[in-house]
């Protein structure tokens, strides 16, 4: 054997040795690493800043037949609001919302409030309320929320003209404290119950409770219908409140929207109705042309304040200026059949007209 044979054989074979000891551990799988931690659920935030200039011919205020611009003739702000939400879904059930609001709406929508010490524990607060998910349909909500009813909502920015109509202040309610429990039965079909304290009131005012019915009906991607039914006694010793609501929208072309609303309630022996028409001309993609006629009867007791027949007409020209801001110009003609507006000499008139200029500026990201 040749010496490099010899040497080859001392230096190579424990080597070798050592590399088949080796091979089992080599074999084994990496010790795994630790999970990491699932991220929480992002918390959406979204909120607007709403101010306007308004003109009364009547040059009178507050604005007769409004409900949140009644300012006559000044720079005002509307309403202040931000938002907090994290939605429900089968892998996060539980969810909330808090609607957080400042400013001379927040006063009016809390107006309504049975005693003044929960105007002011409630005015800030639109809503609060607590989601969960049952199943894979069924979601529960318990706290305070906006009124399902009516065609138009407290936001300016998401109805279709800046002012409100009368039914909107006037005939129906703007919130409600309690449980509602939301049926998605089909992708056409949604069906709501509420279980409440009542009209606008975060604490009972009496011993019963107001129950309410929703259904949302979408047979294609151009006809909604929504109707509501809300029964209950509203103040100790009244008669029972029954309101029917319903609205059907109807997106005739890519340029043309229509909706219509209708309510109906009764209470005793009073009774008050109002229909209100809307179409919507979506000209460009930064401006709009919207009209809206109403005809409102109260003639059995004042309910909506007027104690007889009105009709409302408005004109509003829809500006989207850049990202979030947006403008409105808006002219708006209010008549009864009986004199009810008053004007600067202090004479009753049948007719009040208005101009009015808003703007909303909205953001919105997440936590």
């Amino acid at each position: 054997m040749t010496r490099a044979s010899l040497l080859s054989r001392r230096i190579l074979g424990p080597l070798f040795g050592l590399a088949l000891a080796a091979l089992p551990a080599l074999a084994q799988d990496p010790a795994p690493e630790p999970s990491p931690e699932p991220e929480p659920p992002a918390i959406d935030v979204a909120g607007f800043v709403d101010v306007y200039w308004g003109y009364n011919f009547n040059e009178t205020e507050p604005v007769a037949l409004r409900t949140f611009d009644i300012q006559h003739h000044t720079f005002a702000l509307s309403q202040a609001e931000v938002a907090f939400s994290k939605g429900v879904s089968t892998d996060s059930r539980v969810g909330f919302r808090v609607d957080l609001g400042f400013g001379p709406t927040a006063d009016l929508v809390a107006a309504f409030e049975p005693a003044e010490d929960g105007q002011e524990v409630f005015k800030h607060v639109q809503q609060a309320y607590v989601s969960a998910l049952a199943g894979d349909k069924v979601q529960f909500d318990v706290g305070k929320f906006v009124t399902p009813i009516g065609a138009e909502v407290i936001e300016s920015q998401d109805n279709w003209n800046y002012t409100r109509s009368v039914l909107f202040g006037f005939a129906i309610p703007f919130y409600h404290f309690g449980v509602r429990a939301t049926v998605t039965a089909s992708d056409k079909v949604t069906l709501s119950g509420f279980l409440l304290n009542g009209w606008n009131n975060g604490t009972e005012v009496n011993d019963d409770k107001t129950f309410a019915f929703g259904a949302t009906v979408k047979p294609s991607d151009k006809v909604t219908w929504i109707g509501n039914v809300i029964v209950g006694k509203e103040a100790p010793g009244a008669d029972t409140r029954t309101l029917f609501d319903t609205t059907l929208t109807l997106t005739a072309s890519p340029k043309l929207s229509l909706m219509g609303n209708f309510d109906y309630g009764t209470e005793g022996d009073v009774s008050w109705w109002g229909l209100a028409a809307y179409a919507k001309l979506q000209a460009t993609d930064n401006w709009a042309l919207v009209g809206r006629y109403e005809y409102l009867d109260d003639g059995d007791g004042g309910f909506m304040t007027i104690g007889g027949s009105a009709q409302t007409l408005t004109v509003t020209s829809d500006h989207l200026i850049a990202g979030g801001l947006k403008m409105r110009l808006e002219y708006r003609t209010d008549f009864t059949d009986a004199p009810f507006f008053v004007d600067s000499d202090g004479d009753l008139k049948e007719s009040q007209s208005t101009v009015t200029v808003g703007l909303v500026y909205g953001f919105g990201g997440k936590l």
